[in-house]
């Protein structure tokens, strides 16, 4: 998955590891938690996340901004931030 930076930066890519090459099936908080990112455009980005056939769960706003999670094709969780 390529998400393109919406200031013009560079472009986060996500792949998935083939089932013969993972280490193991990792527990959540084992080794990490998650890992988070920051965007500018919050609908944007979860257009892109469901668009790769990933599923977006735990919406919320808060103060200061707005997030979503998903997991990636590896059971990784990723959350993504927006404070615009």
């Amino acid at each position: 998955m390529g998400v393109r930076s919406m200031s013009g930066g560079g472009t986060i890519t996500s792949r998935s590891t083939p089932a013969s090459m993972r280490a193991g099936v990792y527990a959540k908080g084992q080794p990490l938690n998650h890992l988070a990112f920051t965007v500018d455009d919050l609908d944007a980005a979860e257009a892109a996340v469901t668009a790769h056939g990933l599923e977006p769960f735990g919406h919320d706003d808060y103060e200061p901004g707005r997030r979503f999670y998903f997991f990636d094709w590896d059971g990784i969780e990723f959350e993504v931030v927006s404070y615009e």
